[in-house]
């Protein structure tokens, strides 16, 4: 592998450059970039015949339709599918409250969580946008909870500075008593300090995505601490591992670097049917011997949809009072496929 780096500075319209940048080099593959900045450049991939594996959970990708692009990366509306069946089936909430600021991030979140949430026979009993970075959201704690039937939970979501004020006022008017649901997040410790640890390991709870497979996770930490040195990844690492280990393997499978001719073969040996296989060597070995593969990756089982996205498995985390993180709640990919 010979790489290449090239900087999109978190801006789609940076990511133009960054992208011709890398096609003076001719790639075979691009990893990246994440699925803000990847609007920029999306519809270039397929007419410049490049292979492109990348990572980001926007909802805007859910149904998308270009054949050179894949999402190594579950979409955020599987995600908060989790929070809503979470809610529903784990907390018995039936009416729930939803806040979210206004950023595009967060308003991008609810029409995701508030369909899946309906879908199970949730009703939403109020919705408040309120603006990051205020001294005070008295006025609008006070309007969640002043309707005549009150949440029995709230979905939201945040910066933690926001939060710190947002749940300070909330405990000022008495209603710190009910689960407070949130994506990933919720499984940061600046958010558990911005509830305080000690109401946050009764009443936070956040999302996470479990290491699939365990010969997968071992081979892929066992590969970053040579890099790193720590066996301690940043969250998107995992998806970003396996999208090289597919593209080599579909290139091994198509016998060819030529992305027109390997493309096709990226399913082939990530989806099922197949002989299940964990690492790049013992899968790459299967195919030696003309065996059909199925690659079972660190971050989930990487099975691509007709619109080229990936489904996980997720688990709901909660903090202890010392500030450990601890799993309350495990949901199938399957199940949370079905919600949206």
């Amino acid at each position: 592998i010979n790489g290449t780096l090239a900087d999109t500075a978190g801006d789609p319209v940076d990511a133009v450059t960054a992208f011709h940048t890398l096609l003076l080099h001719n790639p075979a593959v691009i990893f990246g970039p994440s699925s803000l900045e990847i609007e920029g450049v999306i519809r270039q991939f397929g007419p410049d015949h490049v292979v492109d594996l990348m990572e980001g959970g926007t909802t805007q990708l859910d149904y998308m339709k270009y054949p050179y692009v894949y999402r190594v990366f579950p979409s955020d509306s599987e995600l908060l599918s989790g929070e809503a069946y979470y809610a529903y089936k784990g907390k018995g909430c039936h009416f729930a409250a939803e806040v979210y600021d206004s950023g595009p991030n967060a308003q991008a979140e609810v029409g995701p969580v508030t369909r899946a949430y309906q879908k199970l026979g949730g009703k939403i009993v109020s919705n408040t946008t309120i603006v990051a970075g205020q001294s005070s959201y008295l006025s609008s704690v006070a309007k969640i909870f002043s309707g005549a039937q009150k949440p029995q939970c709230v979905f939201f979501h945040m910066d933690p500075q926001t939060a710190s004020t947002f749940f300070a006022n909330v405990s000022q008017l008495g209603h710190l008593n009910i689960p407070f649901i949130t994506g990933d997040t919720g499984a940061s410790t600046q958010m558990a300090k911005a509830m305080g640890l000690s109401n946050a390991s009764k009443w936070l709870s956040g999302m996470a995505a479990p290491p699939a497979y365990a010969q997968s996770n071992a081979a892929f930490l066992s590969a970053y601490q040579a890099v790193w040195h720590t066996n301690k990844p940043l969250p998107a690492s995992p998806a970003m591992y396996d999208s090289v280990i597919i593209a080599a393997l579909a290139m091994d499978a198509a016998h060819s670097s030529n992305p027109t001719v390997w493309r096709p073969f990226i399913t082939k040996v990530s989806n099922p049917p197949g002989t299940k296989c964990y690492t790049y060597t013992s899968c790459a070995a299967l195919l030696k011997k003309g065996t059909k593969i199925n690659y079972q990756g660190a971050s989930g089982n990487e099975n691509f949809n007709k619109y080229h996205n990936v489904f996980s498995s997720f688990e709901v985390v909660k903090f202890t009072s010392s500030g450990g993180l601890k799993t309350v709640f495990t949901e199938p990919a399957s199940t949370l496929a079905k919600l949206y």
